[in-house]
């Protein structure tokens, strides 16, 4: 009786052992899940967090190189709104372009870039292009009229003074045919090198300076250009520097400001450096940096009324004059 009662004990001991272990085991598994659990979901917001932050730098990155590099080219265009749409790894941002005609604002083109969190950005395939229509003023110069895509707006054309075309636009006369309510837009491509103030001083009242175009070219691309064909070159092949460097138009810019635009987009060894490495070089000859002297306009993008327009007909200095955007005032 002894004997059973003590086996008895000790079934019931082991019983309770092995009931205690596996209960144990329950609450180790638990706690493992649970932390595991807890450990994936720190690592997952970290890594959220983490993409989030080198995508917003990424995007910051894409932004400041477009600024920047927008500040010699597009003529007449200012970089307005942007969007972005971030993922996991990348994402699109969508810059807004816009042109301000005698006051009159006019939206112009989006910019689409994608970026990721490898600090590395560009623009779309493709990228922006103009739309040709055949035009009768443009056959002898074997070529179609480019237009804006978004908004049917013309697109200037530039003629350098050292390239010989087999014909020079010169569409002054054509402001007769424009209302004298509209605001207009021109591409005055000059006979030769002046300083802004030159320019600003030959301009006849009324008629606004908005964008210089500066010659930026080296001898062997003006042998190419003269072709054939010898074409006008449109806005991705032309660099200068805005005429005002604020919106209501009280600071003028000079030829300085343009050298600090391509300084700073130098530092910022971005997807433009080969542009303005090629321009430095270019500006500065054989010496250490280029001066203001070294800086020469051979064009100007004006705005004004057709009538205040009309005096330029009596400017030799203008070798060519090509119509652009065309606003109306209300």
């Amino acid at each position: 009786m002894s004997n059973d009662y003590s086996e008895a004990v000790e079934q019931d001991s082991e019983q309770h052992f092995r009931n205690l272990l596996k209960k144990t085991k329950r609450k180790s598994m638990l706690r493992n899940i649970i932390i595991s659990v807890l450990s994936a979901m720190v690592v997952i917001v970290g890594l959220l967090i983490a993409d989030k932050m080198l995508l917003s730098r990424s995007a910051n990155k894409a932004l400041s190189d477009l600024y920047h590099y927008q500040l010699i080219s597009s003529p007449n265009v200012l970089l307005g709104e942007s969007q972005s749409l971030d993922s996991v790894l990348g994402g699109t941002a969508i810059y807004r372009t816009y042109k301000v005609i005698e006051g009159v604002p006019l939206p112009w083109a989006e910019v689409k870039v994608h970026y990721n969190v490898f600090g590395q950005y560009g623009q779309f395939v493709g990228g922006y292009s103009p739309l040709n229509v055949k035009d009768p003023d443009m056959e002898k110069l074997n070529m179609a009229r480019p237009y804006n895509v978004m908004n049917g707006q013309r697109e200037l054309l530039f003629f350098h003074p050292e390239v010989h075309y087999p014909d020079l636009l010169n569409e002054l006369n054509k402001l007769d045919q424009i209302d004298s309510g509209k605001k207009v837009e021109m591409a005055l491509s000059l006979d030769h090198a002046y300083t802004a103030n030159e320019i600003r001083d030959m301009l006849p009242s009324g008629v606004h300076a908005r964008w210089f175009w500066v010659d930026t070219y080296t001898p062997e691309y003006i042998k190419f250009m003269n072709g054939p064909p010898a074409l006008p070159l449109i806005s991705p092949n032309v660099y200068g520097y805005a005429a005002y460097a604020d919106p209501e138009d009280t600071r003028e810019n000079d030829e300085g400001k343009f050298i600090e635009y391509v300084k700073e987009g130098l530092k910022l060894n971005g997807n433009y450096d080969w542009e303005y490495t090629q321009i430095f070089n270019q500006l500065r000859g054989g010496k250490k940096e280029p001066a203001k002297d070294d800086v020469h306009s051979i064009g100007v993008v004006v705005t004004g009324s057709p009538e205040s327009l009309r005096a330029l007909k009596d400017k030799n200095c203008v070798r060519a004059a090509v119509l652009g955007a065309i606003a109306d005032k209300y």
